[in-house]
C-alpha cells in the first residue's frame, strides 16, 4: 500500500510538470471564445477498476470525445488508483494538478454536504427512477453548488444499490442486524443511517474487506452486488440480503478552471459526450448487477430478499434523515421533494 502511494505521488509530480510545460490547461480556446485547432489533453483518474460502472462511463466519455473531436481532444486514463484514492483524486481535481476524475459522491462530504442527499436510504425504488432524478434540474442545482470548490460535475452515474452481506445469518428484519460487525463506507450520511438502523459498525478500508471477512475481523458489509462479484467477496461470505438500502453514485468531475477555459463549441461537445456516456453506464449498471447476482448464486451463497413489510421497519428508522437533510439547504429540500414524487 505504501509503494502504491509513492508511485501515485511520482505520477502526479510528472503530470504536474507536464501541465506546466504545456502552459497550463491546454484548453485550446482562442481570445474570441471559438474552438481552435489546438489540441486538448485531459488527465483523468479513478480509484476503482475498469469494470465498475463509473469507470465504464469515464472510458465511454474518453472514447466519444476522442472520436467526435477527430483526435483533437485526447484523454489519458489512469485507473485502479494509479493517482490515488477518491480523497486524493478530489484534491487533485480541485487544485488543477489533474483535469478530471470519477469520484464517489460520498467523498465530497468533507467539503460539502450537497451531494449526500443523493444517497438518502430508500430514496429511489429502482435505477430508472434514480436516472430521472440524476438528470433533473434539482440535481443540476446541487452540482452547480460544487463550483464553489472549483469543480464542474458533468454527470453522476450509479455503481450499484447497497445490500447487506455477512457470515452470521440472513438479515430478514431490523433486529437481525444487532451485534453483527459490519463494515460501512466512510461517510457521514452512511454512518447516520447505520446508527438509526442499529448497525454495529467496524471501520475498515475498502482494500482490506476481503481479508477482514476471511479473518473474522468483521462479520459483514453493506455492499453492492457488482463489488461482491468483482472483488470476489463471494469467496468469504455466506449470506446476502437484498434490500437496496441506499444508492452509491459516482461523479464525472472536472476542474472548473479547465472547463471554463473551453470554447463554447467544446463545452457543447463535452455535454453531448457525457450524456451518451451517462446513458450507457446506467444500462451497464443494471446488466452487471443482474450478471453479478447470478455469479453470487452460483457460488453457493444464501440469498434472501427482505420483505416489504420488514423493509417498512428500516424506512421508519431512517425517516429522521429526510427532515435533517431537507433542513440543510433549499436545494437539498427541493431534490428530496422531487425524488419522492417520481
Amino acid at each position: 500500500m505504501k509503494l502504491k502511494r509513492i508511485l501515485a505521488v511520482f505520477v502526479i509530480i510528472c503530470l504536474t510538470l507536464s501541465l506546466v510545460a504545456c502552459g497550463g490547461s491546454g484548453s485550446g480556446k482562442t481570445d474570441s471564445g471559438n474552438a481552435s485547432d489546438d489540441k486538448i489533453s485531459i488527465t483523468m483518474g479513478i480509484e476503482g477498476g475498469d469494470d465498475l460502472p463509473d469507470a465504464i462511463m469515464g472510458l465511454k466519455f474518453k472514447e466519444l470525445i476522442e472520436e467526435k473531436s477527430n483526435g483533437r481532444i485526447t484523454v489519458s486514463w489512469y485507473g485502479n488508483g494509479q493517482l490515488g484514492g477518491d480523497d486524493e483524486l478530489l484534491q487533485q481535481v480541485m487544485n488543477g494538478s489533474i483535469n478530471a476524475a470519477l469520484i464517489s459522491t460520498s467523498t465530497f462530504s468533507d467539503y460539502s454536504e450537497e451531494l449526500d442527499v443523493l444517497q438518502l436510504p430508500f430514496l429511489f425504488k429502482d435505477y430508472e427512477t434514480e436516472k430521472k432524478a440524476l438528470e433533473s434540474s434539482e440535481a443540476q442545482a446541487l452540482y452547480k453548488d460544487l463550483e464553489e470548490l472549483n469543480l464542474k460535475i458533468l454527470a453522476v452515474t450509479e455503481i450499484g444499490m447497497r445490500n447487506f452481506a455477512n457470515n452470521t445469518k440472513p438479515i430478514e428484519k431490523l433486529s437481525d442486524l444487532k451485534g453483527i460487525k459490519m463494515r460501512i463506507v466512510p461517510s457521514t450520511l452512511v454512518a447516520r443511517a447505520a446508527e438509526l438502523v442499529g448497525m454495529t459498525v467496524t471501520p475498515m478500508s475498502y482494500s482490506e474487506i476481503y481479508t477482514g471477512l476471511q479473518q473474522n475481523i468483521i462479520d459483514g458489509e453493506e455492499i453492492n452486488l457488482i463489488s461482491i462479484n468483482l472483488e470476489r467477496h463471494y469467496e468469504v461470505l455466506k449470506y446476502v440480503s437484498l434490500i437496496n438500502f441506499y444508492t452509491f453514485p459516482s461523479a464525472l468531475t472536472f476542474n472548473l478552471d479547465f472547463y471554463n477555459g473551453l470554447s463554447d463549441e467544446d463545452k457543447a461537445l463535452f455535454d453531448e459526450c457525457k450524456e451518451e456516456a451517462f446513458n450507457y453506464s446506467i444500462a451497464q449498471t443494471e446488466q452487471k448487477e443482474e450478471d453479478s447476482l447470478q455469479v453470487i448464486s452460483n457460488a453457493g451463497l444464501q440469498l434472501n430478499e427482505i420483505s416489504e413489510e420488514a423493509k417498512a421497519e428500516f424506512k421508519t428508522a431512517v425517516q429522521p434523515m429526510y427532515d435533517e437533510y431537507a433542513a440543510k439547504s433549499e436545494n437539498m429540500a427541493a431534490f428530496i421533494k422531487m425524488a419522492q414524487g417520481l
